[in-house]
């Protein structure tokens, strides 16, 4: 089978886009019927789409996706979804990615506000420190088109968290918990939420706590994974006239993380997070405005005590264990104001608005011998760095009888500084730490239905990057977006990437067979890539020789798509198949593109009673070989495999839905292509052996 997915491989055009919506996590639903109010019902989507977000369609798929195949990280359920993968450093917090844009070429938001990591080696994703079970609604943008999200959008990705709509009539309770527990890495994970609404307020507080250990991959080793998480969080909303005026607050805690795929492990990540916002709706030629303010807080700690560089190795150098501590922070404050206005038919619409964000990142590394604690190096690896963004944007929006169009404008204003830099930063970087730059970006797209069986539907946009804190002030510390054990030098002067990308794609329905697919090509000019500089002295002594540059580089190319059919074939049986491929070439090496997920197949057939109240899914997953890797930068190829999960859900009375569902039936062992080598080694990271597990929710 590989082989024949290697030899399709060669041969295949530029694939295809897949718009769907996966039903996963609780949203709340309540109105009237005759007889009085409607008991709440919790549902909740994950839209993927490659147009504008305001004219984006989607499918809703089988509810509580994610959770019924024991998924209890955000960015790893994303893996099962075309086009997209995901960077695994440790057990938790993996890096989402979306057709081989990685780090921060996607913008990742959390209720409409901008977050970022808080670890320069990206042992957290923007996204890590929100609860999966929280999630009301998540909006993945494949493309340059979510422009009015924010800046340095290639591809973007937006969380929701869970609101209760408002009832009518009394306050009306809702309940929801839920439970699980995975054999092999012997996790658990526990979640509970209380809502409630009436005409005039709204309300929610959830807490959460999950945790995990080592497990075995497909040969039996002992994969490090030790992790523990707790969360709490709650909103308050509240009517005034037309208006709503609305506070959350979130804290979430991670402790003793293992990360195998980094040179040290995570002490804890501490995340504070706080908003208001008022949002208007009117009738008039103002349709809507919206307001809003928000901070992030993000305290991290870095150490190396279950690492090898913590013992006495003789013969290595230096031959005596070393204690490494890194304390970073990054904190993010900022704003947002859109209003939309009706131009009169009832059809169009023009929205504008405005954003803005500041962001202290500060990540000092110290080096001690830990026999005696003598300090043998402080540096800084984010050297007390300020990131400053302001943008503003306007939109414009048609239905008309047979689809929808509609185009986008962004203009920002980017500053960056560093207060301090060594002198051998400042004599081989550059001394002008400053850097300011503006961006200009635009989109349109649309969808056009063709006749009763198929819609067209496509978009071109351009967006631009500025660098990121690593990529400009690096002396000499590990990079995030290139999976390497090596040292890296940032160049204050980068430029920013300016991204241009086309979509096409079409969705056909004969009776209950539905049909979806979107071919793409991205041409990203200014490419921020590396190259290896042998001038350069490295800073510590177990680092390997070669030390790189961030450079840019000549343009880089992408291209590829998806392609997905649903099949219905009886009320109680129906079954799925996906394929997606992206593939990318670095012009300045002549090369592919570091870290480009391979080809990848997906196949499903499930079977449920009337009613859904019992359900069973057996799902095969095949990924290709990966041997189109940049050589001269040391990515090794990784081989392929094919994978069996299993998931078997019951309805138990009213409230309570039990899963249970096993991973990796046939233990094997493998890697996904995109999971960091462990420095020590350099084998890649292996994902999980053979697990089963139980879920259980009760919602009311």
């Amino acid at each position: 089978m590989k082989e024949l997915l290697s030899q399709r491989s060669q041969a295949l055009p530029l694939l295809l886009l897949w718009t769907t919506s996966l039903s996963a996590l609780p949203a709340q639903e309540s109105g009237t019927d005759e007889e009085g109010p409607v008991t709440p019902t919790i549902r909740a989507e994950i839209t993927v789409t490659s147009t504008l977000p305001e004219i984006a369609g989607g499918e809703t798929l089988e509810p509580r996706e994610l959770e019924a195949r024991g998924v209890d990280d955000l960015a790893a359920g994303l893996r099962s979804t075309a086009g997209m993968d995901a960077v695994r450093r440790g057990a938790v917090n993996l890096d989402p990615t979306v057709r081989g844009l990685q780090d921060g070429q996607v913008g990742l938001f959390v209720n409409g506000t901008r977050t970022f990591a808080a670890g320069p080696a990206r042992m957290d994703s923007d996204l890590s420190h929100l609860s999966l079970h929280d999630v009301q609604e998540l909006r993945v943008i494949k493309g340059p088109y979510a422009l009015s999200w924010g800046a340095g959008t290639l591809s973007a990705i937006d969380a929701v968290t869970y609101r209760p709509d408002f009832s009518i009539g009394e306050l009306q309770l809702g309940a929801s918990a839920h439970g699980g527990f995975e054999s092999n890495r012997d996790a658990s994970d526990l979640f509970t939420r209380l809502s409630g609404s009436s005409e005039r307020f709204r309300f929610t507080v959830s807490g959460g706590y999950r945790e995990g250990s080592d497990y075995e991959d497909g040969a039996g080793n002992e994969v490090p994974a030790d992790y523990t998480s707790d969360h709490i969080g709650g909103a308050f909303g509240v009517k005034i006239g037309q208006g709503l005026l609305e506070y959350d607050a979130a804290y979430q805690g991670q402790d003793d993380l293992d990360y195998p795929g980094r040179l040290l492990d995570a002490t804890y990540f501490k995340t504070r997070s706080h908003r208001l916002e008022y949002s208007w709706a009117g009738d008039g030629v103002v349709r809507g405005f919206l307001a809003n303010g928000y901070s992030n807080a993000k305290d991290h700690l870095m150490n190396n005590d279950e690492k090898p560089t913590a013992r006495d190795m003789p013969g290595r150098t230096p031959p005596f264990a070393l204690d490494i501590d890194l304390p970073t922070e990054s904190n993010t404050v900022g704003g947002a104001v859109r209003a939309e206005l009706d131009l009169g038919s009832g059809e169009s619409s023009f929205a504008f608005g405005a954003d803005v964000y500041h962001v202290d990142q500060v990540a000092d590394r110290f080096l001690r011998r830990r026999s005696n604690g003598f300090l043998i190096v402080q540096d800084a690896a984010w050297p007390e760095t300020d990131l400053d963004n302001v943008g503003v944007w306007a939109q414009w929006n048609r239905n008309f009888d047979r689809g929808a169009f509609g185009a986008a404008l962004r203009f920002d204003s980017n500053r960056s500084e560093a207060t301090e830099a060594s002198d051998f930063f400042l004599q081989n970087a550059g001394r002008d730490l400053d850097r300011s730059a503006d961006a200009f970006s635009a989109a349109i797209s649309g969808s056009l239905e063709l006749s009763s069986r198929w819609t067209l539907q496509g978009g071109l946009g351009r967006a631009v990057r500025n660098p990121t804190t690593l990529e400009l002030y690096s002396d000499r510390f590990p990079a995030t977006k290139f999976q390497i054990p090596a040292e890296f030098l940032g160049d204050p002067n980068l430029e920013e990437e300016i991204s241009h990308e086309v979509n096409a794609g079409v969705i056909g329905s004969w009776g209950s067979l539905v049909v979806r697919t979107d071919v793409f090509y991205r041409q990203i000019d200014d490419y921020i890539t590396i190259a290896a500089d042998p001038t350069l002295p490295k800073k510590l002594p177990l680092s390997p020789d070669t030390v790189f540059r961030y450079v840019n580089g000549d343009e880089a190319r992408f291209w590829g798509g998806e392609v997905r059919l649903d099949h219905r074939v009886s009320s109680r049986f129906s079954w799925r198949l996906q394929l997606d491929s992206t593939r990318a070439t670095d012009e300045s090496f002549e090369e592919p593109v570091l870290g480009i997920t391979p080809l990848r197949v997906t196949g499903a057939v499930r079977w449920s009673t009337s009613g859904s109240r019992l359900w069973g899914e057996l799902e095969a997953v095949v990924l290709d070989d990966q041997d189109r890797v940049a050589v001269s930068r040391f990515e090794q190829a990784t081989e392929g495999t094919e994978l069996l999960n299993l998931a078997l859900g019951a309805a138990v009375g009213t409230h309570v839905e039990m899963t249970l569902f096993g991973r990796n039936l046939s233990d094997e062992d493998y890697a996904y292509h995109l999971n960091a080598p462990v420095p020590f080694s350099g084998q890649r990271v292996r994902e999980i052996g053979r697990s089963v597990g139980v879920t259980v929710r009760y919602s009311r």
